[in-house]
């Protein structure tokens, strides 16, 4: 009983310790990670879609796809996910309504600021900018009379915050 009783004091003063920070630095800078977890649907016949997402310029995100399908010309080519079309595909595509050239039609993109990227279906990122993240298919806005069809994805934001 002696040795319990020892012990357990012995182990209580080092859990107190645990809680006195070493410094005053330490006690005024805690940083920790916090995760938000997002579904959104992003349709292929509009532009630019808020995903009610907020991100801040730095923070680390993922945009997953879920399911569903979506394609740029109902009447002639085949519904595919947010990679978009084989590049076989997409050279029998007008070339002439892509947001960005060097993705193939149909490719899930992704919009914080004036920051533009690639996602397909699935893409981890760090915002460069602030402000909402936005989703669409890579297809002019002039382009989307044809279009048909959405898409599921989960959003994940990773946020570094500061105590201080």
């Amino acid at each position: 009983m002696r040795g319990f009783i020892a012990l357990t004091a012995a182990t209580t003063a080092v859990a107190a310790l645990a809680l006195i920070p070493v410094s005053a630095a330490e006690a005024t800078t805690t940083t920790f990670q916090s995760l938000r977890s997002y579904r959104s649907v992003v349709s292929a016949t509009s532009g630019w879609q808020s995903t009610g997402v907020n991100v801040r310029r730095g923070d680390r995100y993922s945009v997953e796809y879920l399911r569903g399908s979506w394609t740029v010309d109902a009447a002639r080519f085949d519904r595919v996910d947010a990679d978009g079309y084989d590049w076989d595909t997409d050279a029998r595509i007008y070339q002439g309504c892509k947001i960005l050239d060097d993705e193939t039609y149909g490719t899930l993109l992704a919009k914080t600021g004036r920051s533009l990227t690639a996602v397909g279906g699935y893409g981890r990122l760090r915002a460069g900018g602030s402000g909402p993240l936005r989703l669409r298919i890579n297809d002019a806005d002039g382009c989307l009379g044809d279009n048909a069809g959405r898409i599921t994805v989960v959003i994940r934001v990773w946020s570094d915050h500061y105590w201080g």
